[in-house]
Order: structure tokens, then C-alpha cells, then sequence
């Protein structure tokens, strides 16, 4: 895994993150619910579960983002309606992970779980991501499905109940 230090955008704010990871050369963008409590100082132990999960499957690099940037360890704290600045702000961080050759996206982790069904404005977030994935060519993969067909989300429980454990993590293709 590379040395790198955590980048985090934005830097010191508890209310909101755009993305979150190291750079590489060879970089895994995983696409989560909303952001949680990993910043530029530490990660929780789902952005440790997804820089190994980088790291086993060939990327010396990742970034995490989300399909909304509010920071909560509880989505269904996540608000009701969305805040369509926040969402257009996001959108474009995303755009550019993925269009700037400044990042070297090689594989594309789908993996926010069934809270997607929460909120409506979760699930329009998903559709709008997943087709700038796939306007930049990439594919979009996943450690598994939920009985709902969501993409699995990669905490560690989910991790350990699953899939037996972080090193039996696979990428799979995710339509």
C-alpha cells in the first residue's frame, strides 16, 4: 500500500466529506452509503476494511466517496430531503475523481448497502454516479449482494459474517 498520507476533502469538518483515501498508481474508487468518522488524521475501520480490500485486489491507491456527503454513523439520522447544493457539490467531486488525470482509477467498488432504501434521493444519487462510472468506462463491482440486491457494504461485521473475514474479499461484477 502506498505511504502516502490520508487526503481528506473537506479537511477538519465534522459535518460533511467529499472523499477520503491515498494515492496511487493504481487507484480503487469504492462508492459507500455516507460518510462516517474517518478523516485526514484517522480511519474507521470501514475505510481500513476498504484500503485492504485495495490492496488484495491490486491497487496501491484508493479513495472512498459516497452517494451523499453528510457525515453521520447512523444513515437513517441522514435528512429527509436532500440539500441539492451538497448533492450538486458531491456529483462534481465524483466527476472528477473519475475524468481527471490526476487520478489513476483502475477498478470502481460499489458498496453502500441497504440503507440506499431509506431515502428516495439515495437511490436517484446511485443512478446519477453509476452512470458517470460508466460514461468514464469503468466497470462497477461489488464484494457481494444483499437479499434487496444491494451491494454489500464493507464493515467489518458485513465482512465477517459474510464473506469469512477481509482476506476472502473478492470483486465481482455489479450491474
Amino acid at each position: 500500500m502506498s505511504n502516502s498520507k490520508i487526503i481528506c476533502n473537506p479537511l477538519n469538518d465534522s459535518n460533511k466529506r467529499f472523499v477520503i483515501g491515498k494515492a496511487g498508481n493504481k487507484e480503487l474508487l469504492a462508492i459507500g452509503l455516507n460518510p462516517s468518522t474517518a478523516n485526514e488524521y484517522k480511519l474507521d475501520p470501514t475505510s481500513k476494511n476498504i484500503q485492504t480490500i485495495a490492496k488484495n485486489n491490486g491497487c496501491d491507491g484508493w479513495w472512498l466517496i459516497n452517494l451523499y456527503p453528510k457525515r453521520t454513523s447512523k444513515p437513517k439520522n441522514l435528512p429527509k430531503k436532500i440539500n441539492t447544493n451538497l448533492a450538486k457539490k458531491n456529483i462534481g467531486v465524483i466527476r472528477k475523481l473519475l475524468n481527471n488525470d490526476s487520478y489513476s482509477i483502475s477498478r470502481v467498488l460499489c458498496c453502500w448497502g441497504n440503507h440506499i432504501e431509506d431515502h428516495n434521493y439515495l437511490k436517484d444519487q446511485a443512478k446519477k454516479i453509476i452512470s458517470l462510472v460508466n460514461e468514464s468506462g469503468h466497470k462497477n463491482q461489488c464484494i457481494g449482494l444483499t437479499r434487496l440486491g444491494n451491494p454489500f457494504h464493507p464493515s467489518p461485521l458485513v465482512v465477517n459474517r459474510f464473506l469469512g473475514g477481509i482476506i476472502n474479499v473478492e470483486l465481482k461484477n455489479y450491474c
